[in-house]
């Protein structure tokens, strides 16, 4: 869905398989973030199609973290002319994690190489100023993605609806996520969109649902 001139907006709704949400920012240096599942990139792409965005224009896609339902989409999507960024920490995490994730499946861990490393601070795309924000917790390596000029704040899956992503996988760590939350909860954010579940509207919204989450986390410690 095209939200404005330069913002796209693919929500996964079906409740029959997994898959996160896809954000789009158009540019001099067309952007994707989370592409999701591999078997899910040629579907994301026709919808793209369909509001007017050319996949093929793609220069660069950011994971905000590692997990297969974020990261394995841009594997495939990744070439010489598609860019592939995170963070060097969960870079790190997935030739641990996910390589023996992948072996207790009885597969190999697909190859994979970043680009360039994403960490705290601005990441500037032609016009556009985004802000990198390390937020582990879900993951040791995870990023958040801030857009101040529109107010908007991409979370993968450390902020969601009324809920925040978990901790009871490999890397995961309750005591970073509550701290992850305190940080994004500082900004001023009108728009929220979360790496699973439905966006949150409006800065009152936002708020609400910050202060919901944040007295879910009080008793970690």
């Amino acid at each position: 869905m095209k939200i404005s001139e330069h913002l796209y907006i693919y929500l996964w709704s079906n409740p029959r398989d997994n898959n996160c949400n896809t954000v789009v920012i158009d540019g001099k240096v067309p952007l994707l973030v989370d592409p999701g599942l591999n078997k899910y990139v040629s579907p994301l792409f026709q919808r793209m199609k369909q509001d007017g965005f050319d996949s093929n224009n793609l220069k660069l896609v950011i994971c905000t973290h590692g997990h297969p339902d974020h990261l394995e989409g841009a594997l495939g999507i990744k070439s010489a002319s598609v860019k592939m960024a995170m963070s060097q920490e969960e870079e790190r995490y997935i030739l641990d994690a996910g390589a023996k994730w992948y072996a207790s499946h009885g597969n190999k861990m697909p190859d994979f190489s970043i680009d360039f490393y994403l960490k705290d601070g601005n990441l500037i795309l032609g016009k556009h100023e985004l802000e990198i924000i390390m937020t582990p917790g879900h993951s040791p390596g995870g990023i958040s993605i801030y857009w101040p000029k529109f107010k908007t704040l991409f979370t993968g899956d450390t902020v969601f609806m009324k809920s925040v992503g978990r901790v009871d996988l490999p890397g995961g760590n309750p005591k970073l996520l509550k701290r992850s939350v305190e940080e994004l909860s500082k900004l001023k954010v009108e728009l929220l969109i979360p790496g699973h579940g439905p966006a949150v509207q409006g800065a009152s919204n936002v708020k609400a649902n910050f202060d919901f989450i944040k007295k879910m986390l009080a008793n970690v410690h």
